[in-house]
């Protein structure tokens, strides 16, 4: 059956707990944190958004399509907590945004509209979406369902980031990983991962060339057609491959990066 975007229920009332979730923890935000907070609450729309153009290319069954949208709203709900109690967006073995947005859930009713089996696979979803890599043997529907979540959570940050790097200023992830801007200094791993068509580990970077090709290396996570064709669709890899000088070894790895993109597109 062809997936068609519909308002259930069930979307509109995990909407209204999201926003209301985070307009809780907003109210209460210092005053230089609650422009973080709302931008944490509009985020999921555009994932939404995002998931929802997947959705229609891919069309699984209408109740995968249902966690799916609803496991893009609710991806973050554990980074309220983090950004105001704990003032850091920093994932760590003490707090893990992705595993509390999953506690959270897991004693909430925000799902109770599910079977048991689509609960579980949007409250695995949530958990999971912000791992460096998922787990074999995961459940088929909710390893599908994590893709897509991951590929458009992956399309909105690459957004985000390419507005910030723009304007020189390092905002986000960059700030969080202790980025220093210089215009050719580049990690020896970060050259190696990015020449074996590797994912970049955070702590690898320490340079702002090292963050782009951190960014660029996603081509080799995602997942959907759409992912691939909205990077090249919007410029936004062109826009981070132009970031990085025209000397060095970065000619050679922009044509790799670029090269990758193109091939990934034309085989999904």
């Amino acid at each position: 059956m062809r997936y068609t975007p519909v308002m259930d229920t069930r979307i509109t009332r995990s909407l209204r707990w999201l926003v209301d979730l985070g307009r809780t923890f907003e109210d209460r935000a210092p005053d230089e944190l609650r422009i973080r907070v709302r931008r944490k609450i509009m985020h999921p729309m555009r994932v939404l958004a995002h998931v929802r153009h997947i959705l229609t290319e891919e069309r699984p069954d209408p109740d995968l399509a249902l966690a799916a949208e609803i496991a893009a709203i609710l991806h973050d709900t554990g980074r309220f907590a983090q950004l105001v109690d704990r003032r850091t967006a920093d994932d760590g073995t003490e707090y893990d945004h992705g595993a509390e947005g999953a506690r959270i859930l897991a004693g909430s009713d925000v799902l109770d509209g599910l079977d048991g089996h689509w609960r579980s696979v949007v409250i695995e979803a949530v958990r999971l979406h912000n791992r460096a890599a998922l787990p074999e043997g995961m459940n088929p529907d909710a390893r599908m369902v994590t893709e897509m979540v991951r590929d458009a959570d992956k399309l909105d940050a690459v957004r985000n980031s390419v507005g910030g790097l723009l304007h020189k200023e390092l905002t986000g992830r960059a700030i969080k990983y202790g980025i220093t801007v210089h215009p050719d200094e580049v990690s020896p791993d970060v050259v190696r991962r990015t020449r074996e068509r590797r994912l970049i580990p955070y702590a690898s970077m320490r340079w702002s060339n090292d963050f782009v090709l951190f960014l660029c290396a996603w081509v080799h996570d995602l997942h959907f057609a759409y992912a691939y064709n909205r990077l090249i669709d919007t410029g936004h890899f062109e826009q981070l491959l132009a970031l990085l000088p025209d000397r060095g070894v970065f000619p050679e790895l922009k044509a790799q990066l670029r090269g990758d993109l193109r091939r990934l597109a034309e085989r999904t």
